[in-house]
């Protein structure tokens, strides 16, 4: 089981964190802060992100905001945005509700199976090489996702490609995964997904993940291509 970020003292640096995994809060905000070099105004910015999740109409309409949707695929809650102005935004849905006044604590509280996370940001010359190599099973991994994989252990790679979904092009790879996030380690489906919007360098990238299922067969999860065409369509991603 991997170790969980030590959320008693969200200041002391935990053994092991991701931009990802942490769940929330000023954790987010620190690690955010050490990956783009903006210390200050990330921290107030994680600050005001950990008080949001707090509020359920606060966490539905920066979630609302990033992601440009309706109405939720079922099953799916609001679990806020975070965004610093010019650099990047992130939103999360979750499996998990919290009523008003309730939080969440760090990451085996933010997800319980299932979730959704989108991010879009800025990308370097780097980013982009490797996130190509990597969508088109030129290689394993990257760097853009090492600290996401903090989380994810990889067993095998399921299947790749990419559809259109108007505007957009969407590549995705698909997983079999071990979960170290709501308890006990246990076997998702991950899609990894790079939205390429038309006239727009920036990144977005987003994963889906649900239960694997028992039975192993794909259908309906994001190990099946058109269930991801399906469940992005709720979103406005190219916004």
């Amino acid at each position: 089981m991997k170790d969980a970020p030590n959320t008693d003292d969200p200041l002391k640096k935990p053994r092991r964190i991701s931009s990802f995994g942490c769940g929330c809060g000023v954790v987010i905000a620190l690690v955010l802060a050490v990956l783009i070099g903006i210390s200050w105004y990330a921290y107030e910015k994680g600050k005001d992100f950990e008080s949001s999740l707090r509020d359920p109409a606060v966490r539905d309409a920066r979630s609302r905001e990033i992601l440009g949707y309706e109405k939720l695929p079922a099953g799916y809650h609001p679990m806020g945005g975070f965004s610093i102005p010019f650099v990047m935004e992130m939103a999360m849905l979750s499996d998990r509700n919290p009523p008003p006044g309730e939080g969440v604590k760090g990451a085996e509280d933010a997800f319980r199976s299932h979730g959704f996370v989108f991010m879009r940001t800025r990308g370097g010359g780097k980013e982009r090489r490797e996130l190509n190599e990597f969508f088109s099973g030129a290689r394993k991994t990257t760097d853009f996702f090492k600290e996401t994989d903090l989380s994810f252990d990889v067993e095998e790679r399921l299947g790749q490609g990419n559809f259109p979904l108007d505007p957009a092009k969407v590549r995705y790879v698909t997983e079999r995964v071990s979960m170290g996030l709501g308890g006990e380690p246990h076997d998702e489906v991950l899609a990894r997904l790079l939205i390429q919007c038309p006239g727009d360098e920036r990144l977005r990238v987003a994963l889906w993940f649900e239960p694997f299922p028992a039975e192993g067969e794909l259908a309906g999860t994001p190990g099946d291509p058109e269930a991801i065409k399906a469940f992005l369509g709720h979103f406005d991603l190219c916004r």
